[in-house]
């Protein structure tokens, strides 16, 4: 019973993901952790993304931008490896604050109506934000739509940034899921939930992708900054323990 929830609950969330620009792994955690246990979170939630990535890639191909996946294309290598490689080391929860304080404070785009705001963010200034993003990726299984923001900032439109983001994740997944493997993360039973899961969220992305060719840009951008700020909010409840200790 508990993985018919935790597939129906995943094919949900990918619906959502497919609306908000990412996000999945956040609303993911929790229900993977049911079936196998919080140590195995990570590399299961690794190969159901990578599985949707590849799914949402195919749906928005065309729509990829290729300079900004260029410059994302090393960064995403080398911290995906040195996240998987301290992903056993070191404790994540100050970390998970601090991202849930970042993703809480994209609030201020909500009255934004132009899709360029803010900063101005150019190509190239990705590939230092995507080697951060994907240290934190590796090291604590999912940061949510953290780059959102500045996918919005660059000026691109909703199927671009499904697509672009999409195409990196792939990248991102692959990555951590042969680290994750090296180090003994892998085996049968999160290969078994990771496909499972994966799957359901392939078909998800399909009904996301129907309902998304409804809506404005506009309704998408603010839906991305509510998903964004209800990211950092589930993320700090998450650590809430853990903030009481810090502050207490």
């Amino acid at each position: 019973m508990q993985l018919v929830l935790v597939l129906v609950g995943a094919f949900i969330i990918f619906i959502l993901s497919t609306l908000t620009g990412g996000g999945a792994s956040l609303l993911l955690m929790p229900l993977v952790a049911l079936v196998v246990g919080v140590k195995a979170v990570a590399p299961v939630m690794a190969i159901s993304i990578g599985m949707s990535s590849t799914s949402k890639v195919f749906f928005f191909w065309r729509y990829i931008d290729w300079k900004l996946f260029a410059w994302l294309f090393p960064s995403t290598i080398v911290g995906s490896l040195i996240g998987a490689r301290m992903f056993a080391t070191l404790s994540a929860d100050f970390l998970q604050i601090l991202i849930g304080l970042l993703l809480l404070s994209t609030i201020f785009q909500w009255n934004r109506k132009e899709k360029k705001t803010g900063f101005k963010v150019k190509a190239w200034h990705f590939a230092p934000m995507g080697l951060v993003v994907a240290f934190l990726s590796g090291l604590i299984g999912g940061v949510g739509p953290l780059m959102n923001s500045a996918y919005l900032n660059y000026g691109i439109s909703k199927e671009s940034l499904l697509g672009t983001r999409s195409a990196n994740a792939i990248l991102l997944h692959i990555t951590k899921i042969i680290s994750y493997a090296y180090y003994g993360y892998v085996t049968g039973e999160v290969l078994k939930f990771g496909i499972m899961i994966g799957i359901s969220s392939m078909i998800a992305v399909y009904f996301g992708k129907l309902i998304l060719s409804k809506i404005s840009e506009l309704l998408f951008r603010k839906i991305v900054v509510a998903s964004m700020v209800a990211s950092g909010i589930l993320m700090l409840w998450k650590n809430k323990d853990y903030i009481q200790d810090l502050v207490l």
